[in-house]
């Protein structure tokens, strides 16, 4: 009998204390101390039940989605069919999903990075959208993030630029809206038109010159300016962001005005198109004087001249003007020519 009464009072104890008992949950975030160089998107975070409470409104409304839909107009972060890119003086807005904090409107400076905050500059000169998410997504895995949901929007775009040179009365840098394009006629027209010896010239268009330091160098696509009746035209071409068009007088030129126009490329302290009056001696020698001293690491002893022949072929010479300057020769000095290009080449250094 009393070892009942004591089974029974031991029972209703044990079930006493088990009803009292309150299980063991896991936090809904685990807080990272202050002052340690883990970011906050690092920790892992436990997927919140049905009853946690709603997350905090972030620092910025969600943006809206401008991916196209079925049966509506193309995203309006393209125009004509080409995406906008992020330039120099570019306004974006750039959301982190796992780090508010990092929510804002950057402007993109002249070198074409943001300063994201915590995170320090972030290059994305040139990229669309898309490609910006990726970029910054990229630095944050990088910078111990275990997830990076990156959404980028340009707020106010740039002007995109093109850049008309050669046999043009204002040769230079012809800006347009951004994200459109413009035709080679109206670009032409904004360069001040051609000038009076370009007649019968033609034009060499090099996509996306103005990215490269040596855009001169690029192949590109090359257009007559005159039709088969010898009349002028000028073909039916759009140029868009970085694309330079280089105008090439014709042989004829020399007939009604005299003057030259050699392209110098390669490793000189000025690329481009150097001029020659009527009646001015026109030699590699005077070009070389024109131009001033070479870089130190230009290999003058192999200079480049490229000529055109009367089928169109281009003929190539190689000259040692290293030894022209120094014996100051005339009969070595090399006659140039309207429109042909002179390319000096960088010398090779070997370390052993």
């Amino acid at each position: 009998m009393r070892k009942r009464l004591l089974t029974g009072f031991l029972g209703i104890v044990i079930g006493w204390l088990a009803g009292c008992s309150t299980p063991f949950r896991e936090p809904a975030f685990y807080p990272v101390p202050r002052g340690t160089d883990q970011e906050p998107s690092a920790v892992s975070r436990p997927a919140a039940g049905p009853d946690a409470p709603e997350p905090p409104a972030p620092g910025l409304p969600a943006l809206p989605d401008r991916s196209p839909v079925a049966g509506t107009a193309a995203s309006p972060d393209a125009t004509q069919g080409v995406a906008l890119t992020i330039q120099p003086d570019t306004l974006v807005q750039v959301s982190v999903e796992e780090d508010p904090s990092l929510d804002g409107s950057y402007a993109v400076n002249k070198i074409g990075a943001i300063e994201l905050n915590y995170i320090g500059p972030v290059i994305l000169y040139n990229r669309t959208e898309r490609e910006a998410e990726s970029k910054i997504r990229e630095v944050l895995i990088n910078r111990h993030f275990r997830n990076a949901t990156v959404r980028v929007r340009i707020l106010r775009a740039s002007y995109d630029k093109v850049k008309v040179d050669g046999a043009v009365n204002q040769p230079g840098l012809v800006p347009i809206g951004a994200g459109d394009a413009i035709t080679l006629n109206d670009a032409l027209l904004r360069a001040g038109g051609l000038r009076p010896t370009a007649r019968g010239a033609r034009v060499r268009i090099v996509r996306g010159g103005l990215l490269s330091a040596l855009s001169s160098t690029l192949e590109g696509e090359e257009f007559s300016l005159m039709d088969a009746e010898g009349q002028p035209t000028i073909p039916d071409v759009s140029l868009r962001n970085n694309d330079v068009a280089y105008v090439f007088p014709s042989e004829a030129a020399l007939e009604t005005g005299g003057e030259r126009e050699i392209l110098v490329l390669g490793e000189v302290r000025k690329p481009g198109v150097y001029r020659f009056r009527a009646g001015e001696p026109c030699t590699l020698m005077h070009l070389l004087f024109k131009m001033g001293d070479l870089p130190p690491y230009a290999n003058a002893k192999a200079i480049r001249v490229i000529r055109q022949d009367a089928g169109g072929v281009p003929e190539e010479q190689v000259v040692n003007a290293s030894r022209i300057l120094k014996e100051g020769d005339p009969s070595e000095d090399v006659t140039l020519e309207n429109g042909d290009r002179v390319i000096v080449p960088a010398r090779r250094i070997s370390l052993f």
